[in-house]
């Protein structure tokens, strides 16, 4: 009967595990919904890859990313499509399901004789932890690191108990390639210091024996390692450049060492109470706030952990420095607690709770066959007590099942996925590449709308603009402008003023889940009248640039303490500039001197005069704060551009000077 249990608890535990893998492949293209910034950017990388013998060892794009996930998303992406959000996703859900058969070697290897019965307890924990899951449905680079980490200390105490060149061989190759995984792999070493301490200490012939096979793990971890080595070497930079900007104790501008100490017991505490009080914040991490366990996985993590303190023996020891280590990212670095951060530390905290509920099980077998006086008694109590562990094990997992799908549901998760910016992508990569497009405000570069930019076969060129500070025209042409509205709210109410016969009417709403519209698609016809400047102007500066007028809006009287909203009209004639120019708007008094002014580039930089083309017009506003002491009386608006590298200012075209006086304008009390 016990044989046959243990049999159905095994294949059950496997069989969980597949319908589970199964499960998280068949939705990745749809939870979350939207495509991250940062995954995106991966994906970019990936399409990169292997083309014009780009082979990276690292890529310091985005703080510096190590590659192997992104060379597994690039193989995904030729075999299943270069737009497809499922095939960016599929390295993630990969590195998440091969952890389990990883997590099980090592449990073989560290505990031989009780690897199946620590498994019906780690697998069932690991597979429905949220911590975990949302490694699979997030194209990061953080399960890889679960995966290789795994593999390699499953390799590892293979190599100790067995002592194979085999598995030394497979121990340096895991070893290395989980230096291209994530940056917490830099921890490892502080994970084996104790290890190798113990075994001078407890096991000093073993390690006698296992120096030429532990040299072979080193030389061949290091041939592995060599190109991103190489790498670091070239670009010392490139090591530590995201750790000094996230680390409470480097970099520029952190506190002084009494509030640095703080700070890190602060994050101590934080840390400590991921587990069961208050969890990672981030909602692309988590759903804000849960903690990272439920409390019906206290008692099995407590009585692991008083396993591995009260029998300190070199098994123990190793899960102990595990855990510990892998936990220094998120408590030496800013935001704690942070799960993806700690990511690394999942395994040993499965295989505690496994040593838990193991101690549980034997520790009540003990007390029953003590205190029970009959057989019968015995086995009843027995299977009593190992319903309440199954109870405890099934608790958490469906809380955390439950947990999932509430994560999947948030509204928040719009947002935080870029779930608005992916479908506003997918629908400009769908339009004709001949068509005229305008994006607000987001910048065409964003990773989201490029990855899809990028996938289509002749996509539009989409030219981006602020529309909270500049706003765009092309005369005589049909033009489509994608306007995210969450974010600029003005474009629609600046249109009408614009285009003054236009009745606006998006033609397509894009809608966040909580109803509100996320961006629209306005439609301006060729036949669309433009208004014209309040003041006309024909001044022409050199490197092809042109000012058509201006509207002093409110013209043209003003108190102290107001501001000038002028809006300038410029266009590019002949070409477009060689350099961002950059706009200066003075307001001068009777006696030539500046009393106010605004610089800017045309849109605050977001439509630079490099970037203009014939046939466009360019009306860029500018908010010259006039100041409250300022005496009433006349004053002069002079506009002109400069270069703000070198201060340098872009003459006039016919040479008379580097700036035009626009009117005047009064100040009255």
């Amino acid at each position: 009967m016990k044989e046959r249990t243990s049999r159905w608890l095994w294949w059950g535990t496997w069989l969980l595990w597949l319908l589970a893998w199964g499960w998280h492949l068949s939705t990745l293209g749809r939870v979350p919904d939207g495509l991250f910034h940062d995954e995106a950017y991966n994906a970019l990388d990936a399409l990169r890859i292997g083309k014009d013998g780009y082979w990276p060892a690292f890529l310091p794009g985005n703080f510096g990313r190590e590659p192997l996930m992104v060379y597994v998303m690039a193989a995904s992406l030729r075999l299943f499509g270069t737009s497809s959000i499922w095939a960016v996703r599929l390295p993630a859900a990969l590195g998440w399901g091969l952890t389990f058969p990883a997590l099980y070697w090592l449990l073989r290897e560290m505990f031989p004789r009780r690897a199946r019965l620590y498994w019906t307890f780690a697998a069932p924990l690991l597979l429905t932890s949220l911590w975990f899951a949302i490694n699979a449905h997030y194209a990061i680079r953080t399960s890889w690191f679960v995966l290789l980490e795994t593999l390699f200390f499953a390799a590892l105490w293979r190599v100790w108990r067995r002592g194979t060149p085999r598995a030394a061989v497979l121990a340096g190759l895991f070893g290395g390639l989980v230096f291209y995984t994530y940056l917490a792999n830099r921890l490892i070493p502080l994970i084996l210091l104790p290890m190798l301490l113990f075994a001078l200490w407890q096991r000093r012939e073993r390690l006698r024996e296992r120096v030429p096979l532990l040299a072979l793990v080193m030389l061949v971890a290091l041939g592995v390692m060599l190109p991103a080595l190489v790498h670091f070497a070239r670009y010392p930079e490139d090591f530590t450049t995201r750790t000094s900007q996230v680390a409470l104790i480097m970099g520029e501008g952190r506190a002084d060492a009494p509030n640095r100490v703080l700070a890190i017991l602060e994050n101590g505490r934080r840390v400590v109470a991921m587990f069961f009080a208050h969890g990672d914040e981030n909602p692309r991490n988590n759903i804000p706030g849960r903690p990272a366990l439920t409390w019906f996985s206290f008692p099995l993590l407590l009585a692991g952990l008083l396993v591995a303190l009260r029998r300190p023996n070199g098994r123990h020891l190793f899960l102990l420095a595990w855990l510990g280590v892998m936990l220094l990212p998120t408590w030496l670095t800013e935001y704690a607690p942070s799960f993806q951060r700690a990511v690394g530390a999942l395994p040993p905290l499965a295989v505690l709770l496994a040593a838990g509920g193991v101690a549980l099980w034997q520790g009540g077998a003990v007390a029953l066959a003590r205190v029970a006086a009959r057989p019968h008694m015995r086995t009843r109590g027995l299977a009593v007590w190992g319903v309440v562990l199954a109870l405890l094990v099934a608790g958490e997992g469906v809380a955390s099942l439950r947990a999932f799908r509430q994560w999947a549901a948030m509204p928040a998760l719009y947002y935080a996925f870029d779930g608005g910016l992916t479908r506003v992508g997918q629908y400009l990569a769908s339009l004709p590449g001949d068509a005229v497009v305008y994006l607000s405000p987001t910048r065409v570069q964003h990773p989201t709308l490029q990855f899809f930019l990028n996938a289509a076969p002749a996509p539009p060129q989409v030219r981006a603009f602020d529309g909270r500070s500049v706003l765009v025209a092309r005369p005589g042409q049909d033009a489509i402008y994608t306007v995210i509205v969450h974010e600029d709210f003005r474009f629609e109410l600046m249109a009408p003023w614009l285009w003054p016969d236009l009745e606006l009417t998006p033609e397509r709403t894009f809608v966040a889940p909580d109803g509100t519209p996320y961006a629209k698609v306005f439609r301006v016809p060729a036949s669309a009248r433009l208004r014209t400047p309040q003041f006309a102007a024909d001044v022409r500066w050199s490197d092809h640039i042109r000012l058509l007028g201006y509207d002093p809006i409110n013209c043209c009287t003003y108190r102290p303490g107001a501001i000038i909203y002028l809006q300038l009209w410029w266009e590019a004639v002949g070409g477009t500039s060689q350099r961002a120019w950059t706009v200066f708007t003075h307001l001068l008094n009777a006696e030539g001197q500046q009393v106010s002014g605004k610089d800017c580039e045309p849109g605050c930089g977001t439509f630079p005069t490099s970037v203009w083309v014939p046939g466009e017009r360019v009306v860029a506003e500018y908010q010259i704060p006039i100041p409250p002491d300022l005496p009433p009386g006349e004053y002069t608006l002079e506009v002109g551009l400069y270069d703000w590298r070198t201060g340098q200012r872009l003459p006039l075209a016919d040479g008379t000077g580097d700036a035009v006086m626009l009117g005047r304008v009064r100040v009255a009390r």
